[in-house]
């Protein structure tokens, strides 16, 4: 899957720390989540920081750049 996205936010999966099973990081943007294994951004991005989200207390957000997701890893550029 490869899109073009005006925000993407990125953050570690905390459930990741209760069953390595789950893949350790987690993207939004349009509106879905997406888990993944692995993240490459070529990318400039910004933190945002959510201090009262009970799931993340911080993430790094990039804006218009493209995503691509293949077997379980993402691209950010």
């Amino acid at each position: 899957m490869r899109t073009e996205c005006k925000e993407v936010i990125f953050h570690f999966n905390t459930g990741f720390l209760k069953d390595p099973s789950i893949p350790m990081w987690v993207l939004k943007f349009k509106g879905q989540t997406y888990y993944v294994n692995h993240v490459d951004a070529m990318a400039k991005w910004s933190t945002k920081e959510t201090p009262n989200n009970s799931h993340t207390k911080g993430s790094l957000k990039f804006k218009n750049v493209t995503v691509e997701i293949e077997n379980g890893a993402a691209t950010i550029s």
